[in-house]
């Protein structure tokens, strides 16, 4: 059974008042009283600031988790409007991505996981999609589409021509062709080619998951 320190300070206290101290300047029943009901208020005390600390302690956990979920959900949005590479939703992203930035509330690095999680690169979803570019600026520089390759067409593509670029003769000159002309168009699989090579010729890199 706990014990209500405050109120058994505050009891003892008051029983102290109702005993009479003797004539000399010796201890009494008085001061025994007074000693036990500093000891509770000091236990009391004690508990208090505990509980007070609990508390806090509740209330950050609790602050960590809702921020925790609230950045996992604003990444997601933000990688998938870049994804998207729909003109709205792409701006819309980059805008939300800046004013977070601006806030000291940067998500980038989730942003940049879900995108590859979704198989994405993430260097070329940020970059404008072609439906931004000016199309009748000469000096535009070559729109980076590489993130609008479907992934399944994009895969395909890596696995030929890295197996082209492995072979030898003809095939690894048009390996090499194909892959030049598709990074000249604005499509640069070669980051993924290298990958690529590097899985076939060496095993994959054991820190990868298997799926």
């Amino acid at each position: 059974m706990s014990i209500d320190h405050r109120a058994e300070a505050l009891r003892l206290t008051e029983e102290s008042r109702g005993v009479l101290r003797p004539n000399d300047e010796g201890p009494c029943e008085a001061d025994r009283l007074l000693a036990e009901a500093q000891v509770h208020a000091t236990l009391a005390r004690n508990d208090e600031q505990a509980s007070s600390a609990a508390d806090v302690r509740d209330a950050l956990t609790l602050l960590r988790r809702r921020e925790y979920t609230m950045r996992e959900l604003v990444s997601q949005h933000i990688a998938k409007g870049l994804a998207s590479r729909e003109k709205d939703r792409w701006m819309a992203a980059i805008d939300l991505s800046k004013a977070l930035d601006e806030a000291d509330c940067n998500v980038d690095a989730l942003v940049d996981a879900r995108l590859s999680d979704d198989g994405w690169d993430a260097r070329s979803a940020y970059k404008t999609p072609t439906s931004l570019m000016p199309a009748d600026d000469p000096w535009a520089p070559t729109p980076d589409v590489t993130a609008e390759i479907p992934e399944r067409v994009r895969r395909a593509l890596v696995e030929y021509l890295a197996a082209a670029l492995l072979s030898k003769g003809d095939a690894q000159g048009i390996g090499q062709t194909i892959t030049f002309a598709l990074k000249h168009a604005g499509a640069d699989l070669t980051g993924d080619i290298e990958k690529q090579i590097s899985d076939l010729t060496l095993g994959r890199d054991p820190s990868d998951p298997p799926f």
